[in-house]
């Protein structure tokens, strides 16, 4: 399946929701967030993976994100649940994100 990675990033004075409950309205069992490290002081930043079918450039300006440039995404179907989380691989060749098991231990 394809999906699309992404930032989201939210002001730490001025939000509607924390980024628990944003991710929330990207859908069901998705793939965790993860905190993307670098960017403005007094801003955070969230790495996510979204169904590519998911309008989450209209869900972020609903709440007052700002969205960075997606990118698509093909994983294994079975990994788009809330046991996977989204990390970035800092690599300058081959995929940017990766999905990784999320141990609960």
């Amino acid at each position: 399946m394809f999906v699309n990675c992404f930032t989201v990033t939210m002001s730490l004075s001025i939000y509607k929701i924390a980024i628990k409950e944003l991710s929330k309205e990207f859908g069901k069992n998705i793939p965790r967030f993860s905190l993307y490290e670098g960017g403005n002081i007094g801003f955070i930043t969230n790495l996510c993976c979204v169904d590519e079918n998911v309008n989450v450039k209209q869900i972020c300006e609903k709440y007052n994100y700002e969205m960075g440039n997606p990118t698509k995404m093909l994983i294994d179907a079975n990994m788009y649940n809330s046991n996977y989380s989204i990390y970035n691989t800092y690599n300058k060749e081959g995929p940017p994100f990766r999905l990784q098991f999320y141990n609960l231990q």
